[in-house]
Order: C-alpha cells, then sequence, then structure tokens
C-alpha cells in the first residue's frame, strides 16, 4: 500500500514537473510603468504572460497592461525587454504584446485548443507577489463559469480552478500535464481560497484572430509596433534633441511603408514631419493627418546616428 501511495506521488510529482519544464522558458514577468514629473517612469504593476511566437509575442492579461505608459517584459534567462500592445480586449481581459525581433529565437509555448475536462490536472506558472516564475498545481473544477469583474460588467465562459492564483499570476498560463496552454489565468475571489479562474484558449484564439484583423484594417498602414522609450542623455545632447524620450520600433512589417523607408527594429523614431514623438499615439495622430500618397519625413537615432528617411503611405 506505502508502495502504491509512493507511486502515486512519483507520477504527480513527474506531471507537475515535467509540464513545468516544457511551458516555463516561455512564461515571463510584465512590468508596466506610468511617466511621473521629469518625464521618469515609475513602476505601476506587474503580472505575467506567455510567449506563443518566436518571432516575440506575448499573451496576457488586459487589466495588466492597461493604462500603462511604457512595458518591459523579462525572461526567465534574466533578459528584460521592452513591449508594445498589439492588441487587447477589456470583454475578454485578454492582449498580446510585440517584443523586439528576435530572429525567432524566442522560446515558445503551445497554445492546444483541445478540450479540456473537469478533474484534469492543470498547473500555473506565474510571478505571483513578485516571486518569479513559480509553480502552483491543481485540477480543473468546473468549466462555463461567468464571473463579475465591475458593475455591468462580466467575464464569461472561464475555467474554474482551485490551482493557487495570487496577484502576480494575472497573465500567466494554465498549462496541461504536456506544457500545453489551455488557458490564460485572470482573476480569484477575494478571501475565497481554491477558487481560480482563467481564460481558456479557444477564447483566446478567436481573440487572436480578431486582433489580426484590425491591424489588416488599420486607417493607415505604417507597418510598425513600438513604444515609447527613454533616450540616453548623450544622444539627446549630442543630437540637440527637443525632447528626453522617443518611440522603440519593436517590429517593421516586410513590406510596408515603413520597411520599404528602411526603418527596422531597434530604430527609435523622434520626430515626424518635424515634431517630437515620444510615444506610438503620437505617432499614430501625425499620420492621421495624412492622405494616402503622401510622403512624410521620420528622424531616428540607429545605434548612436541620427537618420532620416521619408515614409510613403498607401
Amino acid at each position: 500500500m506505502i508502495d502504491q501511495e509512493k507511486e502515486a506521488q512519483d507520477a504527480y510529482s513527474r506531471a507537475v514537473s515535467g509540464a513545468a519544464e516544457r511551458a516555463g522558458p516561455a512564461v515571463v514577468k510584465v512590468q508596466s510603468a506610468n511617466s511621473q514629473r521629469g518625464g521618469r517612469q515609475r513602476p505601476s504593476g506587474q503580472g505575467s504572460g506567455v510567449i506563443f511566437d518566436s518571432s516575440g509575442r506575448v499573451i496576457t492579461n488586459e487589466h495588466v497592461v492597461r493604462g500603462a505608459r511604457s512595458l518591459s517584459v523579462t525572461l526567465p534567462d534574466g533578459r528584460t525587454l521592452p513591449a508594445a500592445v498589439e492588441g487587447s480586449d477589456p470583454a475578454l481581459d485578454l492582449a498580446v504584446l510585440r517584443l523586439p525581433d528576435a530572429g525567432h529565437s524566442l522560446p515558445v509555448a503551445q497554445l492546444h485548443s483541445g478540450p479540456v475536462r473537469v478533474g484534469q490536472l492543470v498547473v500555473a506558472i506565474g510571478n505571483p507577489y513578485g516571486l518569479s516564475f513559480s509553480v502552483t498545481a491543481g485540477v480543473i473544477s468546473a468549466l462555463g463559469r461567468e464571473l463579475p469583474v465591475s458593475p455591468g460588467f462580466n467575464l464569461r465562459e472561464l475555467i474554474q480552478t482551485d490551482v493557487p492564483i495570487n496577484p502576480g499570476n494575472s497573465g500567466g498560463p494554465l498549462v496541461d500535464a504536456q506544457g500545453r496552454v489551455v488557458g490564460i489565468t485572470t482573476a480569484i475571489i477575494p478571501y475565497a481560497r481554491g477558487v481560480g479562474f482563467a481564460v481558456p484558449t479557444a477564447t483566446v484564439f478567436s481573440a487572436l484572430a480578431r486582433f489580426r484583423e484590425m491591424r489588416a484594417h488599420e486607417h493607415f498602414k505604417l507597418g510598425i509596433s513600438a513604444i515609447g522609450y527613454e533616450l540616453d542623455e548623450r544622444i539627446v545632447r549630442e543630437h540637440k534633441l527637443a525632447q528626453p524620450s522617443g518611440v522603440l520600433v519593436l517590429e517593421a512589417v516586410p513590406g510596408s511603408p515603413a520597411a520599404d523607408a528602411s526603418l527596422r527594429p531597434q530604430d527609435i523614431i523622434v520626430t515626424v514631419n518635424g515634431a517630437a514623438v515620444s510615444s506610438a499615439a503620437e505617432i499614430s495622430a501625425a499620420f492621421a493627418k495624412v492622405a494616402r500618397g503622401e510622403a512624410i519625413e521620420v528622424s531616428f537615432i540607429r545605434g548612436s546616428r541620427l537618420g532620416k528617411t521619408r515614409v510613403m503611405l498607401r
């Protein structure tokens, strides 16, 4: 009897550790910051996320990134990278972040669209209370749950689990015994133990499709993912820039106006038609004033050099 219990415990431990080993390298810490006086960034929150695309895309919760002036992502190997919101939906509490182009070298976790069942073993990986890359395990308690998160607003079709989910876990993956992502942890009921919730991957796939469609139908097609970025003081002085920050290019879509104008990842855009810019929203506003077929002048920092190019909108 003792041997059977030990064997069962060993099997459970192997399943949990195996799942963590498969998915863990793709789990990241997401940190947000807001501006304060003097242009400095003040940390405002953190959560978790999971890389699902080796070119640098991360799925997390919308509430983790909501209202952030800047975002960064820390990988398990210690690297910290800037990130930009590529798409978000508060009704689903999902957001996709874009990281700098890493040449498809980033570890990824598999998003599993197959059915899950009540009683199934699941493992949560995240950063509860800032404790990096923690692993907890439990089972799926119920499916199709609805959870009120604000007056008149409910999250629907959630997975309920008894896996401990704490502040900082939000946005991290809920994985099965094979290390495949079956949900994105999202919420708990305050003061209730053993009652946590995750957005199922079926909902994640629907959101990803909608985000792609939204990007394809933007009112202009510059073709970049970008985020505000604080400039080195030496660069500001050397080029006599009017502002202490610019806009870091994370992605330049091949064949887009930005790519055709030779903009590329890691460039830092500092002016558009001579006006200083320090956020992706300011670039969007500047390009929204330009008609298709017109060109716009963009100044950027590449390495330590200041460059200029003309972007033709189409």
